[in-house]
């Protein structure tokens, strides 16, 4: 096996994560607004932190718009119209 192989190849890590934030992104198509308690809730599978950080990461890439109020933090799609 290639040096190369070995950098392109995905992380066991990564490919949850990725599972994770396409998961995120398909929520957020469905409902366009949506608390991160709510969706916790609805990706039981994954832990709090799992989910924070890739909605961070998600927030910092520009994939979607993340909004504090307070203590609540609410995702918005990048389609959404505020």
């Amino acid at each position: 096996m290639s040096i190369h192989a070995l950098l392109d190849a995905p992380t066991p890590g990564r490919i949850g994560t990725e599972s994770l934030e396409s998961a995120i992104l398909g929520h957020l198509e469905e409902q366009a607004v949506i608390g991160l308690d709510a969706l916790v809730i609805l990706l039981p599978q994954y832990s709090w932190n799992q989910i924070f950080h890739a909605v961070d990461r998600l927030a910092r890439c520009g994939g979607i718009t993340l909004r504090r109020h307070r203590s609540e933090y609410t995702l918005f799609s990048t389609h959404y119209a505020a």
